[in-house]
């Protein structure tokens, strides 16, 4: 049966001349027709039909001034292309009261409260439209079916974009809401929606409001510029967001409200002015794997609240990342890192905390602050900081920790407030380790406490202690400071090498001390008049006393405490005492030139660069030199962009951002080492900006430039005022064996193990023997040499089991790695090794590589055996050859990382032998001596995360560092240019950034044609990275032919005459790419 067509059209020899009309003659199921033109009428719709736009030579517009433009009270109605517009106040644009109305491409324009509404037994489905309403909603739904609207636009509505209300149904699929003067979703009653891949900015209100008893399923919602808050969650029913991104809100991101418990999967917060997520009274959400970055309080729990949040990290947090305001909140897998803030604060008397898992990074804000009564349970807890105070109880605060660590933080209990600890750390403090003041309390038992620059224990007045099988050591004061009347017990621990007493009782109060190993010190010895009587910090121990490892407090006592570096002490130590004379003079009155307070630190890796610059730092602050002393780090990737002129405004931010502190610019010779005529010199741009900030802003910060030394004699030569801007280089350099074996020592102290005296003369002989190069990796050598150890000791306590539980923790010879043809290779079985002395493993990082041949060639290996056998790629091949022959003699340039000349390029496409020339390549390398170790390490950098900017950054230092001493191959496909602009800048960066990362691993970067020529075009400062950029020919017929052989050889085939005729007619027809 014919469908019947009516046309309408204003001019047209018979047509209908008004769409209604035409809509009195039609049918069910006709097809009307609509000729471009304004048509002023009210349409209602009592029959399926379907109205069209006539081709798309022009507008057909439907207006109504009075009453709704379309009503429809009909099973089904279609309306394509059409634009519906009502001035009417009082009625929708479109009312749809019964049936179905579905709308394709449709423009729809109102004036009243809402534009589209879906009622009583009513649906809509829109797809492709475009809703607007200076005056009141977009949409509306009330009616219980499928109401559906996909891939459709609504902007400029005077208040909600979409509501859903009553029992009403919606889904929102792909849709796009802006500048909605109310919020862009609401639902409320105890309707339903389901919103998926749905952005949403400029809301004047909530953007997503979900109240009362709806239901709400959120899944990739974006949300950004809310006026005041993104999302508002008070609904009692069911409410899910899932990967939902909440980003630059003018208020708080998300707030839960009473009665509410959403949950919140992989969702990601940022850069909201209050706080990322606010649980009001009554609110109960769960938080599941989500990031929070850059607000000043990430998430804050308030009286009667309770959040419970799994995998949770805040970034950024100005002010606290976690806060419990007499609510409740518990924690597992937290991380905190960045923003100045306080990690976690819990206060009132009815905060409760509960951490299980926690990585905690603070800047030298307090790390953990209770107050007020509230209480905190912490276990497998790891807060490092740069000073300050990690863990602080006041005002009746309880907590109790179990398997935690405080590093470079002390911890204080004040008044009436009570610790409890067990098996747990406390390192590193700047002051006292634990300071018990005011009626506190202490609690420890299996703890330790060392390092700190002030006391170990300091119970100061109306305190109590007890310390129960605990070990206090190496700390600048007393071991344990007792200064109070109430009880004091110290009982089955080791308290040793401290500064002043083991333990010090300064009033005659309840002090027992029972079964102490005290060293050379007697137990419990006690000196009255010794100290202050609240002091804190070291002390004078009287005659035979140990002498304090570490004097004073401060930055000042903290440089000097580093393991050796005597003649960096010993310059940085004179620009400190030459500003503070600068200064003296000034308040004097006496004229001073003007100075010069920027540095080069020049030597070779793990030396301690950063740590002295964070030090100098803080000691300018101190002296009131820079407002502020922070060390901002960087790398060239930080400070260069990849158009022309972004790099200045890049280097400007970061710049800024350093005012009052230090900028540490890390291998900055990689800011002028990248040129290869290849592209605009954006490195250099760099400097040059800032060779000017540094002289217009020479007293409000300091420039420290850090790198290898003969790369950093080029850099400074590179520009001719350079070196006019720096005070002097500072030399650092590699670490006397004495020193590294002291490091290593204090690594084993750290982790509860004990060196014989067999490891220590063993370790003594490996830092002897053991080549220091330019690029020795010292302080990481030291580490990667302690790790070693542990794996040695636990093969061979596996096969042969010990019968004594003490030589779990202790170390002997038989753990040390040897360097080959060391001394320690001859006497290693003499103490303790079973047997011959064990094969040595591969060097730790940085350490020389194997000699070659007389020659300087390196020897034929396997692995130069094997390529030379590979079939094809001869160009290819030949040059790899020759590179890895030219780096094992006399090519590699002295004081490099072998990164820097042996990182390659290989463009081919699919099949060409990309990956197994890549492989045999780091086969060569390592059997070469130039790599530590076999491994080879893959990443597709399509398949790199980068929810945010730095995600990818990280991702490839991961599987640097997997790869470390191997070789590492990048996979550059097609995918990654299928991905959004701004996640593949982010890839992009982060490869910039690891393959201008000096290394002892090589990068192979392998792709098409296409994608790395588009590459090198695009990120010229990726290109110069790589030392050799090589192309792969295609196969010829024979050598296809022959690659088909040995494929079918190993699995026991072989080719017949007429098989391989067949082939080669195949590929001479198709030739092999």
């Amino acid at each position: 049966m014919t469908r019947p067509v009516l046309l309408v059209s204003p001019d047209r020899p018979g047509a209908y001349r008004t769409i209604a009309d035409a809509l009195a003659d039609a049918t069910d199921g006709a097809l009307i027709t609509v000729a471009p033109g304004r048509y002023d009428e009210t349409l209602y719709l009592n029959r399926p039909v379907t109205l069209a736009a006539e081709g798309a030579g022009g507008t057909v517009e439907i207006a109504s001034a009075s009453g709704s433009t379309v009503v429809l009270d009909a099973e089904a109605v279609q309306l394509t292309g059409l634009q519906l517009t009502g001035t009417d106040r009082e009625a929708p644009v479109l009312d749809v009261r019964r049936g179905q109305a579905a709308l394709d491409g449709c423009r729809i324009s109102g004036e009243a409260w809402a534009a589209v509404l879906a009622w009583q037994d009513g649906v809509v489905a829109l797809r492709d439209c475009r809703v607007t309403n200076a005056q009141g909603a977009g949409i509306v739904v009330t009616s219980g079916g499928g109401n559906a609207v996909e891939r459709s636009h609504i902007e400029e509505v005077g208040s909600s974009a979409v509501v859903v209300a009553e029992h009403g149904r919606l889904t929102l699929r792909d849709c796009r809401l802006d500048r909605a003067r109310g919020n862009g979703v609401c639902v409320n009653g105890q309707a339903t929606a389901v919103v998926e891949a749905t952005r949403i900015s400029g809301s004047g209100k909530p953007a997503l409001a979900v109240e009362q008893h709806a239901r709400a399923t959120l899944t990739g919602v974006e949300v950004s510029g809310s006026a005041a808050l993104d999302a508002y969650l008070t609904s009692a029913a069911e409410v899910v967001l899932t990967r939902c991104s909440f980003t630059g809100s003018g208020g708080q991101a998300v707030r839960v409200g009473e009665g509410s418990a959403p949950v919140l999967r992989s969702c990601v917060v940022a850069g909201a002015q209050r706080e990322g997520v606010h649980v009001a009274p009554g609110g109960r959400p769960r938080l599941e794997d989500c990031r929070i970055t850059g607000t000043p309080t990430g998430l804050l729990v308030e009286a009667g609240g309770r959040a419970e949040c799994a995998g949770l990290t805040v970034e950024g947090a100005a002010t606290t990342a976690v806060q419990a305001a007499d609510g409740e909140v518990v924690l597992e897998r937290l991380t905190t890192e960045g923003g100045g803030g306080t990690a976690l604060r819990a206060t009132g008397a009815k905060a409760r905390l509960t951490v299980r898992e926690a990585e905690l990074s603070v800047g030298g804000a307090s790390g953990l602050e209770l107050a007020d009564g509230a209480s905190a349970t912490l276990s497998a807890l790891r807060l490092r900081s740069g000073g300050g105070t990690g863990l602080a109880l006041a005002s009746g605060a309880r907590a109790e920790v179990t398997d935690s660590a405080f590093s470079g933080c002390s911890t204080v209990v004040g008044a009436e407030s009570e610790l409890t600890a067990r098996d747990s750390e406390f390192t590193g403090a700047d002051g006292d380790g634990i300071r018990v003041s005011a009626g506190g309390a202490v609690t420890a038992v299996g703890c330790r406490v060392n390092g700190a620059r002030g006391h170990g224990v300091n119970v100061q007045a109306s305190s109590r202690a007890e310390l129960t099988n605990c070990t206090v050591f190496d700390n600048g004061g007393d071991g344990v400071r007792c200064n109070t009347d109430e009880p004091v017990r110290v009982h089955d621990c080791e308290v040793r090498d401290n500064g002043g007493l083991p333990v010090r009782q300064l009033k005659s109060g309840q002090v027992s001390v029972e079964r102490v190993d005290t060293g050379t010190d007697p137990a419990g010895r006690a000196v009255d008049s010794a100290g202050g009587a609240d002091g804190a910090g070291p002390v004078d121990g009287g005659p035979g006393a140990p002498q304090a490892a570490h004097t004073g407090t401060g930055p000042l006592a903290e440089l000097e405490a580093l393991v050796g570096l005597e003649s960096v002490k010993r310059e940085v130590t004179g620009l400190i005492n030459l500003n503070k004379m600068a200064q003296r003079r000034q308040e004097m009155g006496l004229p001073m030139p003007p100075m010069s307070r920027h540095l080069v630190f020049a030597g070779p890796p793990g030396t301690g660069k950063t740590t002295v610059a964070r030090l100098y730092g803080a000691v300018l602050a101190e002296l009131g030199i820079l407002s502020q002393g922070h060390i901002v780090e960087v790398a060239r990737a930080d400070l260069v962009a990849q158009i022309i002129g972004g790099t200045a405004i890049k280097t400007t931010e970061v710049f800024n951002k350093a005012l009052g502190g230090v900028l540490f610019i890390d291998e900055a010779y990689t800011l002028t080492a990248q040129s290869r005529g290849t592209g605009p010199d954006f490195g250099q741009e760099a400097v040059d900006t800032l060779m000017k900030l540094m002289e217009d802003h020479r007293d409000e910060v300091v420039v420290i430039v850090a790198g290898y030394s003969a790369q950093m004699e080029q850099f400074l030569a590179s520009n001719p005022g350079m070196a006019s801007r720096f005070a002097r280089t500072v030399e650092f350099p590699n670490y006397s064996a004495e020193e590294l074996v002291t490091i290593v020592r204090g690594l084993c102290g750290k982790h509860y193990y004990e060196l014989s005296d067999s490891a220590l003369e063993a370790l003594d002989r490996y830092f002897q023997d053991v080549p220091k190069g330019a690029t020795f990796g010292n302080g990481r050598v030291a580490r990667q040499v302690f790790e070693e150890m542990i794996s040695r000791q636990a093969s061979r306590l596996a096969a042969e089991p010990p019968g004594d539980d003490a030589e779990l923790s202790r170390l002997t010879s038989a753990d040390v790695i040897t360097v080959p043809g060391g001394t320690a290779d001859t006497s290693a079985a003499a103490h303790g090794a079973p047997g011959t002395a064990p094969e040595p493993p591969p060097a730790p990082t940085g350490t020389a590589p194997t000699a070659t041949s007389p020659s300087g060639t390196a020897p034929s290996s396997a692995g130069l055996r094997r390529l030379a056998a590979m079939t094809g790629l001869d160009a290819a091949r030949t040059a790899l050859r020759t590179r890895v022959e030219a780096l094992a003699g006399a090519g590699r340039q002295p004081g490099a990382p072998v990164s820097a000349q042996a990182n390659i390029v290989l463009e081919g496409p699919l099949g060409s032998g990309r990956r197994a020339l890549a492989r045999a390549y780091g086969r060569c390398l390592t059997e070469a001596g130039l790599l530590t170790a076999g491994t080879v390490h893959e990443v597709r950098l399509s398949a790199l995360p980068a929810r945010f900017p730095k995600q990818p950054a990280h991702r490839l230092a991961a599987a640097l560092e997997e790869a470390e001493g191997g070789l590492l191959v990048l996979h550059l496909d097609d995918a990654l240019g299928r991905r959004s602009a701004a996640e593949r800048a982010a890839v992009l960066d982060g490869l910039a950034r690891l393959a201008g990362t000096p290394c002892d691993s090589v990068l192979a970067l392998c792709g098409s044609p296409t994608e790395l020529r588009a590459l090198i075009g695009e990120r010229a400062d990726v290109a110069g990275e790589f030392a050799e950029y090589l192309r792969l020919d295609p196969y010829t017929v024979e050598q296809a032919i022959e690659l088909v052989r040995r494929r079918l050889w190993a699995f026991g085939f072989q080719l017949a005459d007429d098989a391989v005729r067949m082939l080669a007619a195949a590929f001479q027809a198709a030739p092999p790419r």
